[in-house]
């Protein structure tokens, strides 16, 4: 009987431990942009890499300010920078149109009001839907880019779910 009691606690951690949320690829690709990532900037630290680690606070911030989804904005930053290591002008993380930032956090709160704004407004003059493919019309172009941000949106967010398993499953 102890032991019959032992499986069942043991089954019962295993299988009771957090909601896995990950999305994947094709999830990321659909995902509408606006909606919230769902993580906490501590869950979310957890998967990202590189200088980026230190900036989930204000991915998050920046998400709960503008609307725009954390996951996306992370996965934009991390291409256009080489997860935050290589910035195209002072702290731009983003690559954004040639323009120095005191912060990189500044410059994730510029940007995120830009696509809030511009891209994901029904009224914004780049406004063709609320998708990465709808947002990539006019902010890249190119089935590259689109395709690498919904990929690292993806990696983002199983590597959030990951660590989060093996930390309080």
């Amino acid at each position: 009987m102890k032991k019959l009691v032992a499986v069942f606690i043991l089954f019962s951690l295993v299988f009771s431990g957090p909601e896995v949320h990950a999305i994947n690829y094709e999830q990321a690709f659909e995902l509408d942009l606006t909606t919230p990532c769902g993580y906490s900037a501590a869950e979310l630290s957890k998967g990202l890499l590189g200088e980026l680690c230190s900036l989930s606070e204000d991915f998050i911030k920046a998400e709960e300010k503008y609307g725009v989804n954390a996951l996306f904005l992370a996965a934009v930053a991390a291409l256009e920078s080489g997860w935050g290591k290589y910035c195209f002008r002072p702290n731009n993380i983003f690559g954004w149109s040639g323009k120095d930032f005191e912060t990189k956090s500044e410059c994730i709160d510029f940007v995120a009001s830009k696509i809030s704004e511009h891209y994901l407004s029904e009224e914004g003059k780049y406004h063709y839907g609320k998708t990465v493919s709808a947002v990539n019309v006019c902010y890249n172009g190119t089935d590259f880019w689109k395709e690498t941000v919904a990929s690292i949106m993806a990696a983002i967010s199983r590597r959030c779910d990951e660590k989060a398993l093996l930390l309080n499953g």
